[in-house]
């Protein structure tokens, strides 16, 4: 076998395994809860009434505003929920190919301009990574990211070896697109801004070009701005101040870094193949056997459950259950959860729409019904009513409607 036949036999392998860490027992480990929810719901909107909004932070400013994402993102699911009738599932799958494709644009740009093994080895961190593991299972806005910041950091490198204006404008496409879904990346885009000027030959025609691309791309949001007196950019700033503050409205985190993923990985495969040029096998060996191992056991992957649901919990239940209300729900009616941080069960709303052409009441509607269908854990003290929802519809008789197992109940209440 030639070597580069080995060399594509060892990236097949490499992928072959990644595919199969994030598609084994896919069905109970993929994420749908509130934040996935709510994207689909908000996609699906744009079918009936366009927007120049995406959806809204779940936090809010200490004035008391929200910041919405550009709506590209949304826009985006909506063919995905055509192609597939409205089923999570194979949308969630998309965003695990999306993963497996940044792995692959990754290792397309690393062995061009590295060592073969320095490139795949960065891609081995990349597919192997318990963050890029977790964000492969679940629908989320964030999870366009990488991709984004490995296309910035391809434009930029394309820049500065030929100068050509038409890379700036593709650096300020992608920042235009980054900043529109993850507002930290204000940061990144005035320093990438800042090294474009500082090796440009013409500055000015640089700086403009840069200015065009991402105006192109943030021009949903620039329109609403114009047309509502810059709400964007006053929330943005309050945002940012309360985020200065340690307000409890915002924080930093991780996943507000998520474009420098490839950066870190390429350095950290050219770091490993160095340690290999050096002769420091055996070291080299060990790293690896304890970033496997780190990874693999992180409280970040798990190959029964779902991560980011309650325990237990999985899609086909949230299906069982809005099927349960489904057949029993009168005309008007409304559904709550007890089960994570957001009440308004917008998975069970998602699933009764879609799936059952069963529509629940708005959100501050809970008095002047006939039913209330409650998602809670068995523990649940379910007659003493601690969140808005339950009560409101306060006094009330419990039944229990559906047992999905031995944890988790689908109570009905009723006046």
């Amino acid at each position: 076998m030639s070597r580069a036949n080995l060399h594509l036999f060892l990236v097949l392998i490499l992928f072959l395994a990644a595919t199969l860490i994030r598609f084994y027992h896919f069905p109970d480990r993929i994420t749908f809860g509130p934040e996935q929810a709510m994207s689909l719901l908000i996609s699906a909107d744009y079918l009936d009434k366009p927007s120049l909004l995406g959806q809204p932070y779940f936090r809010v400013t200490t004035s008391g505003h929200q910041l919405f994402t550009a709506p590209f993102f949304n826009y985006a699911l909506v063919p995905l929920l055509l192609l597939f009738r409205f089923n999570p599932l194979p949308v969630t799958a998309f965003f695990s190919l999306l993963n497996l494709f940044t792995a692959a644009i990754l290792y397309r740009f690393a062995s061009r301009h590295l060592p073969w093994l320095a490139a795949f080895l960065a891609t081995l961190i990349f597919l192997f990574n318990s963050r890029m593991i977790f964000h492969s299972l679940f629908i989320w806005i964030l999870n366009f990211l990488p991709l984004l910041g490995l296309l910035n950091f391809y434009f930029l490198y394309r820049f500065f070896i030929s100068r050509f204006p038409k890379f700036a404008f593709g650096v300020g496409f992608v920042a235009g697109l980054a900043f529109g879904i993850e507002y930290f990346y204000l940061f990144t885009a005035v320093v990438i801004f800042t090294l474009l000027i500082y090796s440009s030959r013409t500055r000015l025609k640089t700086a403009l070009v840069f200015a065009a691309g991402g105006s192109a791309a943030s021009l949903p949001l620039t329109l609403f701005d114009l047309r509502h007196d810059f709400y964007h950019t006053r929330t943005l700033w309050q945002y940012f101040l309360d985020t200065l503050s340690n307000s409890r409205q915002s924080f930093i985190t991780y996943y507000h870094f998520l474009n420098f993923w490839p950066i870190f990985v390429l350095l950290g495969g050219f770091i490993l193949y160095r340690m290999f040029q050096k002769k420091h096998t055996l070291l080299s060996l060990i790293l690896l056997a304890a970033y496997f191992y780190s990874n693999l056991f992180s409280s970040h992957v798990s190959f029964s459950g779902a991560v980011g649901m309650p325990p237990g919990l999985t899609l086909a239940k949230l299906e069982e259950a809005s099927a349960a209300i489904s057949a029993d729900a009168p005309d008007r009616f409304n559904v709550a959860s007890l089960l994570d941080f957001n009440t308004r069960a917008h998975p069970l709303r998602y699933f009764l729409r879609f799936y059952y052409h069963r529509q629940a009441e708005a959100f501050d509607n809970y008095s002047s019904l006939s039913a209330l269908y409650v998602l809670a854990d068995s523990d649940t003290d379910i007659n003493l009513p601690t969140n808005y929802e339950l009560r409101s519809f306060y006094p009330y008789r419990v039944t229990i409607l559906d047992h999905l197992d031995d944890r988790y109940l689908v109570y009905k209440l009723t006046k």
